[in-house]
């Protein structure tokens, strides 16, 4: 599941930027990013490890499309769940930074044993 930073118009071009097909929510009031204590302002977004990552980036061929949404906002990645459990919290210091994938997949929990009446 994805929170944006964004309004519901937004929705159809970021799908179709990324493909991300799963569960896609907006949040305009960033009620969500605030209770996760994500970054948000100039400082880290224009970040001089932000404007390294992007030199990156630019010379390995990615192009930035089109901005939307709250461009000053950093992300989050979290895994959650079931119930209360937070079995991973990262927060984006700055723009284009973020956790290790390995150790985002590590912390998914396995899903639980289906029953043999549910595959029916």
């Amino acid at each position: 599941m994805l929170v944006g930073p964004s309004r519901p118009e937004h929705i159809a071009g970021l799908r179709a930027a990324t493909r991300y097909a799963g569960p896609l929510f907006v949040d305009p009031p960033l009620r969500a990013f605030r209770t996760a204590g994500l970054e948000h302002g100039l400082t880290s977004t224009y970040h001089p490890l932000a404007a390294l990552k992007g030199a990156v980036a630019l010379a390995r061929g990615f192009r930035q499309a089109g901005r939307q949404g709250d461009v000053v906002q950093q992300g989050g990645t979290f895994v959650l769940g079931p119930g209360n459990r937070i079995h991973f919290e990262w927060r984006d210091r700055y723009a284009g930074d973020g956790p290790d994938l390995d150790d985002v997949v590590q912390a998914i929990p396995p899903a639980p044993p289906r029953s043999r009446e549910s595959e029916g």
